[in-house]
Parts: C-alpha cells; structure tokens; sequence
C-alpha cells in the first residue's frame, strides 16, 4: 500500500486497526476500497530515477497503546 497506492494508505492503516474484530461496516469499507481500485487500475506513482532519491515513510507503529485512539 505505502510503495504502490499511497491514495489508500490511511484507509486501509485504519481498518487494519480493526482487523482482529471487523463488523459488516469494516467489510463494507473494505469492498469500496476494493472496487475503487479495481477501478481506478490506471493509477500509479512514477519516480525519476535520474534523482536517486527514493521514497521514504514513516508511521507511528504505537498506535495500540493509546487506550483512547479508535
């Protein structure tokens, strides 16, 4: 998701916090992100590889912790 189709990343790093206990409305969410690449193929991230610079990420891994983060 990161490396591929960063248009999706904080949708599915949220359902991901739900995985262990997906309600109808979580697989709900997760067939439009579905159908939403499944239509939108065309899409892609392009890097001039002339540059040398490649893509960098970060992500707050300790998301758990927080007894109050939803």
């Amino acid at each position: 998701m990161l490396g591929t189709r960063l248009n999706i990343s904080f949708a599915v790093t949220k359902l991901a916090q739900h995985s262990a206990n997906l309600s109808d409305e979580h697989l709900q969410k997760v067939l439009y992100i579905c159908c939403y690449l499944q239509g939108t193929p065309e899409y892609q991230l392009i890097f001039n590889g002339a540059t040398q610079q490649g893509l960098a990420a970060y992500t707050d891994a300790d998301w758990g912790i927080d007894p109050n983060h939803q």
